[in-house]
């Protein structure tokens, strides 16, 4: 016990006196610590303007054609996210979908949170590269971790359903024939 309180005493005196180097510091050292040049440079030195100019172009600069290209590149430009996917079948076949249809465990639907009902996303397993095209009809998952939850059906065409989820990408193809509730 007695070591313990020594070795803590200890440790409190000599610590407190010692800088970042692990040397003891007296007070004739304190001066030259003062007088060391920065080791960070200034805001100035960090951050010069060094970026080529020319290399983007402000909006009002662009000619018709190059506006064009950049609306055509946006318009054509997919949405591709991943996550987790999961599958639900015989316990809700024949029972209404949150837009009102009636689920059929053997159609090639999901549900997701947020996309407009009647939006097409094709999903892709990204174990086996195996995609399907799927129509949103559905709310859910309500599991957190999970982006989609697939029909039996669709689900079985890019994976096994003995896993119960896999990893895919998805993109959304076409939310434009979309119906809200």
């Amino acid at each position: 016990m007695n070591k313990i309180i020594l070795t803590l005493l200890f440790m409190l005196v000599i610590f407190p006196i010692a800088n970042a180097d692990g040397k003891i510091l007296r007070e004739s050292d304190s001066v030259i610590v003062d007088k060391i040049t920065k080791i960070v440079p200034d805001s100035n030195e960090r951050f010069s303007n060094d970026v080529d100019n020319d290399t983007i172009k402000p909006v009002s600069e662009l000619s018709t054609e190059e506006t064009k290209e950049v609306e055509e590149l946006i318009e054509n430009a997919a949405i591709v996210s991943s996550g987790v996917v999961s599958w639900y079948g015989a316990k809700f076949h024949g029972r209404k979908t949150a837009s009102g249809e009636v689920y059929d465990k053997n159609e090639l639907t999901a549900a997701h949170k947020t996309l407009p009902f009647g939006t097409k996303v094709k999903v892709t397993n990204i174990r086996n590269g195996k995609t399907v095209v799927v129509e949103i009809n559905d709310r859910g998952p309500y599991v957190k971790s999970r982006v989609l939850d697939l029909s039996q059906a669709a689900f079985s065409e890019i994976g096994h359903t003995n896993s119960g989820v896999m990893h895919v990408e998805y993109e959304i193809l076409d939310d434009s024939s979309s119906k809200e509730l």
